[in-house]
């Protein structure tokens, strides 16, 4: 029988030498879509500038906040949803209900508009309005020696929560992606845009409940509180509107931001950064978690100190 030759020591080399294929670089965002990220990052102090939404549409932009702080008579519990893109005539963008305890179901009711950072505006002013960014802020109302309860809160789509139906605060909370004791400091929580988000709504017409169901929310949860003490909501919100007949003025159609990303390209900068959308109480990089917050595994969603990452925030 004939033996085989060991292979020599150049044929070793060029199976050792085989060259690696390198890693494809991330998508950079330009600077419309930079400015636009950090608007998502911080909307309350970023600023305003158009979304890197798909289509030639555009309008004008403005910032609006409100407050609201529930206190029913013997209420420890109850749940908070808004869909800030939904900005039709059935006002069920801010939908909200209050019991007595986590496990005690209760009917989700519509708040009044007035609570809906921008909603009379936008009914009385304009034709077209879709939200561009939005974050909602979370305050413990009570004393701190009476501080009590937990809190849970997440980023969720429109159909999570529907006005007229009956739900527990822990059913809620189930669906969420964080919670922790109800916290001494402000908890904020920035919205993240779906697709739908980029469609603009007629504040003066009805739409269907499968059209809010496609929307970007944000939810939350809370239960052991203390009787008639409430967590103070802070709403923030950026619209893009276009102007009613009658008012004057002319439609921005040059106004739509110009950029060869998209908005997939913005979140997913926005991720890679490690950016998480929360901040404040519950967020403690570098010295483990807040007592008592527990965060999903998750690259998109947790608790981590945004404000760092926008300190830093270089995307192109």
């Amino acid at each position: 029988m004939t033996s085989r030759k060991p292979p020599s020591k150049k044929s070793k080399n060029r199976q050792q030498k085989k060259p690696m294929k390198a890693p494809k670089p991330a998508r950079s965002l330009d600077a419309s879509a930079a400015a636009y990220a950090r608007l998502l990052m911080d909307p309350c102090n970023a600023p305003v500038v158009h979304p890197i939404y798909p289509g030639g549409d555009a309008g004008y932009l403005f910032r609006a906040e409100t407050f609201w702080t529930p206190a029913g008579a013997g209420a420890t519990a109850g749940y908070l949803h808004w869909t800030p893109g939904y900005t039709n005539f059935d006002r069920t963008q801010l939908i909200f209900g209050e019991t007595t305890g986590g496990t005690v179901a209760t009917v989700a009711s519509v708040l009044p508009q007035s609570y809906s950072p921008g909603a009379a505006f936008l009914a009385s002013n304009c034709k077209a309005a879709r939200c561009v960014a939005a974050c909602l802020k979370i305050t413990y109302s009570g004393s701190e020696s009476g501080r009590a309860g937990r809190i849970h809160f997440g980023q969720t789509t429109g159909g999570l929560v529907d006005a007229g139906s009956s739900y527990t605060p822990d059913a809620v909370a189930q669906s969420l992606q964080n919670y922790g004791r109800t916290p001494a400091e402000t908890v904020e929580i920035s919205w993240k845009p779906n697709i739908a988000d980029t469609e603009f709504n007629d504040p003066s017409e009805s739409a269907s409940a499968l059209f809010k169901d496609r929307k970007g929310s944000i939810t939350v949860a809370y239960a052991g509180l203390p009787a008639a003490v409430g967590p103070t909501f802070h709403f923030t919100a950026i619209y893009e509107w276009v102007p009613a007949t009658g008012l004057g003025l002319g439609g921005n159609t040059m106004g739509k931001a110009v950029s060869r990303n998209t908005l997939d390209d913005v979140l997913d900068a926005i991720a890679s950064t490690g950016y998480k959308y929360v901040q404040g109480a519950f967020a403690a990089a570098g010295a483990g978690l807040a007592a008592g917050a527990v965060s999903s595994i998750s690259r998109t969603f947790g608790i981590i100190p945004s404000q760092a990452y926008t300190r830093r925030l270089n995307f192109y």
